[in-house]
């Protein structure tokens, strides 16, 4: 069953309900890919939510302040809009639990909500935040040695002899939503203390995530906690274009809150 919901300042979502609801129901949020529309990339959105609906959970499919329906909705920080949003779902629906996550700015979102407000208890990120160290250079280093002679070649021949008009390189860092360096762990930690329940996984669709211990010497040893679950999928893209990604993930995410948030 899917209804429109009214919420904060204009704005709407759709709400998709499981046949049976309990007093302990959690409801899901799932925050946009960037400036894709609510259904998500090839209405990824849409197939979780009725899937995690057939599970008995509750799902909440909405356009953050500045994309497709909320375009007009950008005249406030936008995590200040996010927090009156769940007032607002919690006074329509009586949901009081809630789990949040996305897709690259999706995920940044989700963890500024999710460190803002008590009422977030699990979190999936993907392709979220991570930063580069050692473990990156690391696997930078093995994905050059599968390199063909060619591309080696071509590559050399770009260091040595650069052009003019050469574009200026760009970092996650510059373009993402994410927290001051070196904050990530205390935030990481006061997330688990709280007890959040926390899945990240990263796709090789990603350029500053390319070797698993980068999740460890992001977020230190609290990453080996019972409450967070980890993936790495470097054969995926970074919006599952692929038709058995998308049942992959969705597999995936409903697997993750029927063990860990079991309604």
């Amino acid at each position: 069953m899917e209804d429109i919901v009214d919420l904060c300042a204009g704005m709407f979502g759709v709400l998709t309900r499981p046949p049976q609801e309990s007093a302990t129901s959690i409801c899901v949020i799932l925050v946009n890919a960037g400036n894709m529309h609510r259904c998500g990339p090839s209405r990824l959105h849409v197939r979780l939510a009725r899937r995690l609906a057939e599970l008995g959970y509750a799902t909440l499919r909405f356009d953050v302040p500045g994309v497709g329906d909320s375009l007009r909705r950008a005249d406030k920080p936008q995590n200040e809009v996010m927090l009156e949003m769940l007032d607002a779902l919690q006074a329509r629906t009586g949901y009081r639990r809630f789990v949040i996550g996305g897709i690259c700015a999706g995920a940044d979102t989700s963890w500024q909500l999710a460190i803002a407000d008590a009422r977030i208890v699990g979190l999936f990120l993907l392709d979220g935040l991570m930063r580069r160290g050692r473990w990156f250079l690391l696997g930078r280093l093995q994905r050059a040695t599968h390199k063909s002679p060619s591309a080696w070649l071509a590559a050399l021949r770009g260091r040595l002899s650069p052009k003019p008009d050469q574009p200026i390189l760009v970092t996650p860092e510059d373009l993402r939503e994410w927290p001051p360096r070196g904050s990530e762990r205390e935030q990481y930690r006061a997330l688990l203390d709280r007890g959040v329940e926390v899945f990240q996984l990263f796709t090789g669709g990603t350029s500053y995530f390319l070797h698993p211990r980068q999740l460890e010497e992001t977020f230190g040893d609290a990453v080996h906690a019972p409450a967070v679950r980890f993936r790495h999928w470097p054969e995926c893209d970074h919006l599952f274009y692929a038709e058995s990604d998308r049942e992959r993930l969705i597999a995936e995410i409903a697997g993750w809150l029927q063990q860990r948030l079991p309604h």
